[in-house]
């Protein structure tokens, strides 16, 4: 978690990978009013269109891509049960004339049933969708790009040009300690290196003024097949 030990304040925004964007770390950042920039564990899969968003939660519940609203139902012990906190079962019903059900059940055993049941965690989604709109506004584009070119590369110079790939002590002070160390060496390199070349690289990139939000790939219905007859 973000703590204020070193720095006396929370930062404005918090940044990084879908391996962070779980559901205590989004209600961290809303608790402390940290911008969300975490992606989520599905970002990838949505990012590419391979796993699209199945489902959109709003004031009064959760619709599916067919607009069809979810009812909520109670878990019952033999056929299905709570598998995480504070979530909900909802069922939609009119599966069978859908046109997205080929993408919604693609994974599902029983494809044939004309309904889909769905556990979900309504605030945890809420949470999910405000890092989505802000990751694909032009000021999340800009975040994503400088992290991808400050962090991942700092790891860089730490793992591959300092030779540094373990931590060697033990215990939350001493690790903290260590890591500490190990920044303050890698600042003073740079400071190094801009006193030779009579510049200070901040490696900065800043986001144009015609940058659009960036749009997921848009979900098509699939196509109802008409039977030709043979004459």
């Amino acid at each position: 978690m973000i703590t204020t030990k070193y720095y006396g304040t929370y930062p404005i925004n918090a940044v990084g990978d879908s391996g962070y964007g779980i559901y205590a770390n989004y209600k961290y950042l809303r608790e402390h009013n940290i911008g969300n920039y975490l992606k989520f564990q599905q970002w990838n899969g949505e990012s590419s269109g391979k796993r699209p968003q199945l489902f959109y939660t709003f004031d009064d519940g959760v619709i599916c891509l067919n607009t069809n609203i979810g009812k909520e139902i109670t878990f019952k012990n033999n056929s299905a049960h709570q598998r995480t906190k504070d979530t909900k079962l909802y069922i939609f019903e009119g599966c069978n004339n859908c046109n997205y059900s080929y993408v919604c059940k693609k994974k599902l055993k029983n494809k044939e049933e004309n309904f889909r049941k769905v556990e979900l965690n309504p605030d945890y989604e809420l949470l999910k969708e405000q890092a989505r709109n802000n990751l694909l506004r032009p000021k999340g584009i800009e975040i994503r790009i400088n992290r991808s070119i400050q962090v991942e590369g700092t790891f860089g110079q730490i793992k591959n040009n300092m030779n540094y790939e373990r931590i060697r002590r033990r215990g939350l002070e001493s690790v903290s300690c260590e890591v500490m160390l190990m920044c303050l060496g890698v600042n003073i390199r740079r400071l190094l290196d801009s006193f030779e070349e009579s510049k200070f690289k901040d490696n900065c990139w800043d986001v144009p003024n015609n940058l659009h939000k960036e749009v997921f790939p848009y979900v098509k219905q699939k196509k109802e097949t008409v039977k030709k007859s043979i004459i």
